[in-house]
């Protein structure tokens, strides 16, 4: 298969997670500004003229500050410990203590909540003039509307407590609740994913989340995709047997202004793949949001195109940020990419200069090979700017070719290796994380950050660095099957206190579980003729990890939606 194709299909499903850094931030301030969408402002708590000021990335949030948002804005606050407080639009908050404890209290509007496990002398708290949410550890979202003198608590992951006056109950994953002025607390409409015995089945289904998201049972997750799949602009679907024998059934689609969270206030920039897996037993998730630098055009496949990348024709479009979830309903993968750019390559021949399009003064240039010489043999470290990586290579497989960069020349509708005088413009993100979580854990395995000095990230080895706390690592690629079958493992190990394990292997198989060979692609240098080919097989990925104690995520994908979306130009 050609190595680029092999690539677009790994990499949409992978993101960045083989060739990622790691890490997980921490501040010198307890409670700072993420990121601004929109307009936000900030009244800190000594200021002596009540006046509000603009709110940027990287301001300090201290106790008596109070944060607003304005139409169609959204602001992200970082808490020290690594959870995040997301404020919706037209919503004011007031920090009441940022730490060891931290209390927010919410004059209106609403705010989501992603709270990491706290310590035991600290507390997190959302306040409302009504009613008070406290957590140790969950994803939540709260609202108020002062003018109904009325809110609502609806919990994506573990328990909340909720309490109003002397009263007090809790709210778990996949529950809705109410409350309002005079009325006592549990006798507001309610909304609940397991029912609640008094609320009819069209109350219940009407409660489950729009968005099919991490943290969800097969039943909620079969009840947002149901919603979602009405606006699908592309859909597919089969049953086929995977690699281990078992029946599974495809249901595929892609939408646009998609509503989840992350997308808020940038919907006519998203979109969104879901990819839902039924077996006898078991039943896995996957979806992909991407959110562009600008609104899409009619014709989603415009954009979607650009998502790998140009060569010799700059991009219309390239991606901010994406979010990438897996799940089997307990195990979950979170891959989020944040800070996205074009980055401009420029190749001579020797080198590869790397430039900003954002800021052509920033630069860097990285050598396309470097000969390394050891006791065993002439090695050469490559780099391969298309998947911004260094890769090293025996002299022999250099000399036959390999390490090369290899691109769709889509003028020519061929592909072929970078030469001496092309330019290729791709998509680089200062930030990444790559998180597992459910039961009994909830830690971020991998992640990056721009390193010391540096504004944009343009080679993610050279110019980012794994966040303090994260473990350091090593990958191994095979290829069980044998050199000709199209089956890689890469088995990541984790240099962390229980040295845990990330296995990822990877299978392009037929309809009836049959692995592809090497020579089914053999002589294939067209999109057209590769896309034909490639219309026969699936693509199918089993993720384990040592925190799934023995579970598994498997996930199998047919790539024609790809292919008539334009992710695979």
């Amino acid at each position: 298969m050609n190595r680029y194709h092999f690539k677009q299909l790994v990499l949409l499903f992978r993101g960045t997670l083989i060739s990622g850094l790691l890490f997980s931030v921490t501040f010198a301030e307890p409670i700072v500004v993420k990121s601004v969408r929109g307009a936000a402002q900030i009244q800190k708590a000594n200021s002596q003229s009540n006046r509000w000021r603009a709110l940027q990335k990287g301001t300090p949030i201290k106790p008596g500050d109070t944060v607003r948002t304005g139409n169609n804005a959204r602001l992200e606050l970082k808490l020290d410990d690594g959870s995040r407080v997301v404020m919706g639009s037209r919503s004011r908050v007031t920090v009441a203590e940022s730490a060891p404890s931290r209390i927010f209290s919410l004059a209106v509007g609403r705010v989501k909540a992603f709270i990491k496990k706290l310590q035991p002398q600290s507390k997190f708290e959302i306040r409302t003039p009504l009613a008070a949410a406290a957590v140790r550890g969950t994803v939540f979202e709260m609202g108020y509307d002062e003018k109904e003198s009325s809110g609502f608590l609806e919990v994506s992951r573990g328990v909340v407590a909720l309490t109003q006056g002397d009263q007090g109950l809790d709210v778990r994953a996949g529950e809705r609740m109410g409350f309002a002025k005079d009325i006592p607390l549990g006798n507001t409409p309610s909304r609940s994913s397991r029912g609640s015995g008094t609320s009819s089945r069209a109350e219940e289904r009407q409660s489950l989340r729009r968005e099919v998201g991490l943290g969800m049972t097969k039943e909620m997750v079969m009840a947002a995709a149901a919603d979602e799949i009405r606006r699908a602009e592309y859909q597919e679907g089969k049953t086929i047997t995977d690699v281990n024998g078992n029946r599974v059934r495809l249901e595929e689609y892609i939408i646009r202004r998609p509503t989840d969270e992350i997308a808020r206030g940038k919907e006519d920039q998203a979109f969104k793949l879901v990819v839902l897996n039924e077996r006898a037993n078991r039943f896995d998730y996957f979806y992909y949001l991407g959110i562009f630098n600008q609104e899409l055009d009619d014709d989603l496949s415009i954009a979607l195109n650009d998502v790998r990348g140009k060569l010799n024709l700059k991009p219309t479009y390239y991606l901010e940020s994406y979010e990438m979830g897996q799940s089997n309903t307990i195990d979950n993968i979170r891959d989020v990419s944040e800070g996205g750019h074009l980055v401009k390559v420029v190749y001579d021949g020797t080198t590869y200069t790397l430039s900003s399009e954002d800021d052509p003064s920033v630069t860097r240039t990285v050598a396309a090979d470097e000969v390394l010489q050891s006791d065993t043999g002439v090695y050469h470290k490559v780099y391969d700017p298309v998947g911004d990586r260094f890769t090293t290579i025996t002299d022999a497989q250099f000399q036959a070719g390999g390490g090369q960069a290899a691109v769709y020349d889509g003028r020519n509708d061929t592909f072929r290796p970078l030469g001496a005088g092309d330019t290729y413009w791709r998509t680089a993100y200062n930030e990444y994380s790559h998180k597992l979580w459910g039961p009994g854990y909830d830690i971020v395995k991998q992640s990056y950050q721009p390193g010391s000095g540096v504004s944009t990230v343009l080679a993610r080895h050279l110019d980012a660095v794994p966040g303090p706390t994260d473990a350091t690592f090593f990958a191994v690629s095979e290829t069980p099957a044998g050199d000709n079958l199209l089956h890689n493992r890469l088995t990541i190990f984790y240099s962390d206190e229980k040295e845990t394990v990330e296995t990822v292997n990877t299978y392009i198989l037929s309809d009836e579980g049959t692995l592809a060979s090497q020579d089914a692609f053999a002589g294939l240098t067209t999109g057209t003729g590769f896309k034909n080919e490639l219309l026969k097989w699936n693509y199918q990925q089993i993720i384990e990890a040592s925190e799934f104690e023995g579970r598994k995520i498997d996930l199998v994908v047919e790539p024609k939606i790809l292919i008539k979306s334009g992710l695979i130009p």
